[in-house]
């Protein structure tokens, strides 16, 4: 996330929220790893989604950075950003389907609502799906997602990562019970050849 601060920070106005100075580090002046962008620091947990609100009203930033958002005050603030033209990148707990089943966070995928289907819909759903029983509520995403592209990463495999490219697409798809696409990424670490392969999660 530093790195991609620092690059990004050469073109556009990036803000980091820094909780617990995990980012920029400790002292009024922040670390050199972020570049040209600038930081506002959090003074507690509980304050960090009034900072994300605070930066968009007063700093007008392009790209705000967040280290964590793990909580659903921190979601609406990322809503209400996005909805106000700021990019956001920031990291959560959990791979996609976790997320979907966290109430707290899974706004950030888009969230989820139960619907009820006419009788049209609901037979048109039955024959894609194959099921047995005519099923008339369905649970959907109820929204956009904050975070377009969602890149997970796992404890221990430094190496290698996969990378959603429509993180919506890929929330209808698991509603669906289908599986979604991924690009799978694995890093030769000899060589720093990149191999990128396309599978189904």
């Amino acid at each position: 996330m530093r790195e991609c601060t620092k690059l990004l920070s050469q073109e556009e106005n990036v803000f980091v929220i820094d909780t617990s100075n995990e980012i920029a580090g400790h002292g009024n002046i922040p670390h050199k790893c972020i570049g040209s962008a600038r930081r506002m620091m959090v003074e507690s947990l509980a304050a960090q989604a009034g900072t994300m609100i605070e930066c968009v009203q007063n700093h007008t930033p392009s790209i705000m950075v967040i280290d964590e958002i793990g909580r659903k005050q921190e979601v609406e603030a990322a809503q209400t950003s996005k909805n106000r033209g700021v990019r956001m990148m920031a990291s959560a707990h959990g791979d996609m389907r976790s997320l979907l089943k966290n109430k707290d966070i899974r706004g950030l995928v888009g969230g989820l609502e139960t619907v009820t289907l006419g009788d049209e819909e609901a037979k048109a759903l039955q024959k894609k799906l194959g099921l047995k029983v005519l099923q008339k509520q369905v649970t959907v995403r109820s929204g956009p997602p904050v975070f377009d592209i969602i890149v997970e990463l796992q404890r221990g495999k430094l190496h290698e990562w996969n990378v959603i490219l429509n993180s919506a697409e890929a929330v209808d798809d698991i509603l669906l019970g289908e599986k979604y696409n991924v690009q799978k990424r694995v890093r030769c670490a000899n060589t720093g050849r990149i191999f990128v392969e396309k599978v189904k999660h």
